[in-house]
């Protein structure tokens, strides 16, 4: 068995991938004409998904996906096909961010009517496909903090099974995390769970420790900077805090063009300290990827040996937002089917 193989036969957790980003192009492209959108000019489908020279195509991609997205059952369409690829790529447990005010503003339909059609393209998915999935809600941190906790307000509001707890997400520079402490504040007094994109571009590490200290986050997603401050590195090793990185990250892939990642990318450094790491897709079919790859991309892009594998599946077991009994026995049930798997890969 072949590399590309195994990191898609193996099993594992995402929890780290956008539901704008990770709608397959063939699903945008059958809603936009359920609902009449008008698409960009284009000769080939595939320029839609085009990131541009400096990846500057993402976000224009991301609010056509959310015009596209009008009623509860076209959410149910593009959560179903979205989790139907990830099956395909192993993923057995899934948590998926999503933006609620975007498609207040932009698909013009509220929270509730969202997140149902969203949660039955969930189950629908496990019932074929045999993955789990969960939502995490996330703040669009490019808005006011007002907007942001009138979101939290909705997904309190709103209780789901499925919902488990909240993000924050889009551009970092100029927007820290204390900006939304209130909003935070309000989803971990009604027992939310809470992550938030800290140390993506370059921003310095203390985001990193005011998502921790002040937000409450028990993961944080990105973090590279982290590696900038040597007591804040100790203190998440020996927290063991799980770390959700992208191996395709636009930053990086951006600023350190051309260079051996192997060498300089963070990823790679923070692979050979004791941080609890796992790999992620982000947006799979803007970034090009999918969860096998992002597993493979650990040891083709980052020189790691495939052995370090088996520990990115386990972290990404413990970072999940699930009982400590499923967990318990995903380690025991999905490590026995990475080890049988192993036994047969090429090295």
């Amino acid at each position: 068995m072949n590399l590309a193989d195994f990191c898609r036969a193996i099993p594992k957790t995402e929890l780290h991938v956008h539901f704008t980003g990770a709608v397959p192009l063939e699903t945008l492209l059958a809603l936009a004409e359920r609902n009449g959108i008008e698409l960009p000019p284009h000769d080939d489908p595939e320029e839609l998904y085009a990131r541009g020279e400096n990846f500057d195509r993402v976000l224009r991609t991301l609010k056509l996906v959310c015009r596209s997205l009008r009623t509860p059952d076209d959410f149910r369409d593009a959560v179903y096909a979205t989790q139907r690829h990830a099956a395909d790529a192993g993923v057995r447990y899934r948590e998926m961010f999503w933006n609620p005010t975007d498609h207040w503003t932009i698909g013009d339909i509220g929270y509730a009517a969202s997140v149902d059609g969203m949660i039955a393209g969930l189950r629908d998915a496990e019932a074929d496909f045999g993955i789990a999935g969960r939502l995490i809600p996330s703040i669009d941190r490019e808005s006011s903090p007002e907007l942001g906790y009138e979101m939290v307000e909705a997904a309190v509001a709103h209780p789901r099974d499925e919902t488990v707890g909240i993000g924050m997400d889009y551009m970092e520079t100029g927007h820290p995390p204390e900006k939304f402490w209130k909003a935070y504040r309000l989803a971990g007094e009604r027992g939310l769970k809470r992550t938030a994109h800290a140390g993506e571009f370059g921003e310095p590490a203390r985001n990193v420790e005011t998502a921790l200290d002040l937000l409450g986050c028990e993961r944080i997603d990105h973090g590279y900077t982290v590696l900038d401050a040597p007591d804040l590195l100790k203190r998440c090793e020996d927290e063991a805090i799980v770390f959700t990185i992208v191996p395709t990250n636009s930053y990086y892939n951006r600023t350190l063009k051309g260079q051996d990642f192997a060498k300089v990318h963070p990823i790679a450094a923070m692979a050979r300290t004791q941080l609890k790491i796992m790999p992620n897709s982000d947006d799979p079919p803007l970034h090009h990827t999918d969860p096998a790859n992002a597993h493979a991309a650990m040891v083709t892009t980052f020189g790691l040996p495939v052995d370090m594998l088996r520990g990115f599946v386990l972290n990404g077991i413990d970072g999940a937002w699930v009982d400590e009994s499923v967990k318990r026995t995903w380690r025991s049930e999905w490590l026995a089917d990475y080890d049988r798997l192993a036994a047969a890969v090429e090295k």
